[in-house]
């Protein structure tokens, strides 16, 4: 009887201390699951229809982010004197207009003349409808802004909207367009 209860009182605190154990992760709802390595081969393949992912697609329309065109026209009243970038065209300044309901934030990231590289990068806010039908030229701290060949312009909304235009390759892509009579690169920002 004495060998009995010597190996059955080792045996019950064992399984004591993991019944605590497992009644501690239960109540932390920590959870063992084990799952096949390989899909059941007894269940039938479902192949996806059309018409789910048709009606899928039209119930996230709405959080979807609205995208302008990449490549919008400008209107034809606003620069009279407009050629496109893609003409060669110089050094010159870069004259903008937010004609939009946005607030937009327009970035340059604007390449060496020496080098590939680019230097470091620029931005300008502008509120909605600001620069009217003449735009507003853009100028650095540290003096006049020279657009050239190569630079990258690319403007965003900043009223989490996602709507952006661009990006822009002065010289390269159709805007900002090149003006002839005034030497200045112009971007219109279309609504």
């Amino acid at each position: 009887m004495k060998n009995f209860r010597s190996t059955l009182y080792p045996i019950f605190i064992v399984a004591s201390l993991l019944g605590l154990v497992g009644l501690g992760l239960g109540l932390l709802r920590f959870s063992i699951s084990i799952e096949s390595p390989s899909p059941d081969i007894s269940l039938p393949e479902i192949e996806p229809s059309v018409a789910p992912e048709v009606e899928t697609a039209q119930k996230r329309s709405p959080t979807l982010p609205t995208v302008s065109p990449t490549l919008p026209t400008p209107p034809a009243s606003s620069f009279k004197s407009s050629q496109p970038s893609t003409v060669k065209a110089g050094q010159g300044a870069l004259r903008v207009s937010n004609p939009t309901e946005r607030p937009v934030r327009i970035a340059l990231l604007s390449r060496r003349k020496e080098s590939k590289a680019y230097t470091e990068p620029a931005h300008w806010d502008f509120a909605p409808m600001e620069g009217g039908s003449q735009g507003l030229v853009l100028s650095l701290p540290q003096g006049n802004l020279k657009l050239s060949k190569g630079d990258v312009l690319v403007a965003f909304a900043q009223d989490g909207s996602r709507q952006y235009w661009g990006p822009y390759v002065v010289g390269e892509t159709p805007f900002p367009t090149w003006n002839q009579q005034t030497g200045e690169w112009q971007l219109v920002l279309q609504p």
